[in-house]
């Protein structure tokens, strides 16, 4: 079962890639390998390993690898009001199906504070794993998510803490 399950988000993902590629900005090569988004909100250099750009329509950052369905996403939100990152996450969960939160908890990116959570759950039918940070900027909120199957989750994760630890958030 979980064989279909993965070939189903793989195949989900291709389909999604394919039919959004030209939806939204493309990134900036800044220097040396790394790339800014258009906006100016943050910078990154790119992991290595089959991994891909993709642009995602509402969608400032997206990563995948084909192979297994890994994906990395970035957006950036302008909040209207203050709102707490506790908050911000809920409702960015929404989007998980049969969540099980496996940890929650304050963390940092960029040195700023962030909630982390790993959750498993399921997104289109596929059951995956995901590690989730909302991270609060000036006037903007950043959410940077990182989903893969579950068997694929342990040995691609790592490539998602190494963006991680490189992102420049402004």
């Amino acid at each position: 079962m979980r064989k279909v399950s993965c070939k189903y988000l793989t195949c989900l993902l291709l389909f999604i890639s394919f039919s959004l590629f030209h939806c939204a900005p493309q990134l900036q090569l800044v220097e040396g390998g790394r790339y800014s988004d258009p906006k100016g909100y943050f910078d990154f250099t790119l992991p290595e390993d089959g991994w891909e750009l993709l642009s995602w329509k509402d969608v400032d950052f997206a990563l995948w690898v084909p192979k297994n369905g890994a994906t990395i996403v970035i957006t950036v939100t302008p909040l209207q009001e203050d709102v707490d990152a506790t908050t911000l996450t809920r409702h960015l969960l929404i989007a998980f199906e049969r969540k099980h939160i496996i940890s929650q908890g304050a963390d940092k990116v960029d040195g700023r504070e962030a909630v982390k959570t790993v959750l498993d759950g399921w997104v289109e039918g596929a059951e995956v794993m995901a590690e989730v940070y909302v991270v609060k900027g000036e006037g903007v909120v950043y959410d940077i998510i990182f989903w893969a199957p579950r068997d694929a989750f342990p040995r691609t994760v790592e490539a998602f803490h190494h963006v991680l630890a490189g992102v420049n958030l402004y």
